[in-house]
């Protein structure tokens, strides 16, 4: 059975996927992923087992890797990993262990702070464009056992 981890505690949380919100006086678009936030250079951890699939520099979203992850059904989706300012150490095709470090948190690209944003898509480049899901609900309904609340 799959086993997932959140990277971060739900109290860190400051964006919710699929909300609108006002940065610098403007509307978004329905946001994309989940923000948690972080201090500048903490590592992000691997949100569960899977493969590199993706290692990509974008304007917006600074330093992306893409880890290929399997849930309950067996299918495989894609875990978008944003806003790293160095670029991850890893290759396409290199294996990842849930918790290992993927890289760590900045503001690399269009951000309002130090943060991880990370997707769940059906398709490797999905972080950039395409359809994308809650992370957060997937990770809560994959986990090997229910997941207790991480908030202090």
């Amino acid at each position: 059975m799959a086993k997932f981890i959140f990277p971060f505690p739900d109290s860190a949380i400051t964006g919710h996927f699929g909300k609108i919100r006002t940065i610098k006086g403007k509307k978004t678009n329905p946001h994309r992923g989940t923000d948690w936030a972080a201090k500048r250079g903490t590592p992000i951890p691997a949100v569960s087992n899977g493969t590199v699939r993706l290692v990509q520099y974008s304007k917006v979203l600074g330093w992306v890797l893409v880890q290929s992850v399997y849930g309950k059904d067996r299918k495989t989706k894609y875990v978008g990993y944003c806003h790293m300012k160095v670029k991850p150490a890893y290759k396409v095709g290199d294996k990842l262990k849930m918790g290992q470090e993927i890289g760590k948190v900045d503001t690399e690209g269009y951000s309002t702070g130090p943060h991880l944003h990370a997707t769940l898509s059906d398709t490797v480049k999905g972080v950039f464009y395409g359809t994308v899901y809650d992370l957060y609900k997937y990770i809560s309904e994959n986990a090997e056992k229910p997941l207790e609340s991480t908030s202090e």
